[in-house]
């Protein structure tokens, strides 16, 4: 198996993964494995329990204009970090100041 860009996942194509497919099981039991076909990933195994967790966790997206006030606060709070200081253009400013 070799290692992707995410350091805890792991690859393997279709055919190995059907050629070893206890070895692939063992190996999602400690972190997800993504399966590839014809180069592309097309699956992720895991394990039981990290898939109940992702399922109970709760995920709201809202639009700006309906962001709870204390949420909106948090988002604002944070702005001033992204925007460059006065004076510098170094290129490494995600927000213009």
């Amino acid at each position: 198996m070799s290692t992707v860009t995410d350091p805890g996942v792991r690859t393997v194509t279709s055919k190995e993964a059907h050629r070893n497919w206890k070895l692939v099981t063992d190996k999602a039991l400690r972190a997800p494995v993504v399966i590839t076909a014809h180069g592309r990933p097309r699956h992720v195994l895991l394990a039981y329990e990290d898939y109940e967790r992702l399922r109970r966790e709760t995920r709201q997206a809202y639009r700006t204009g309906e962001l709870p006030p204390d949420l909106a606060q948090d988002v604002l709070s944070g702005m001033d970090e992204l925007a460059a200081p006065r004076g510098r253009d170094d290129g490494d400013a995600i927000i213009d100041g």
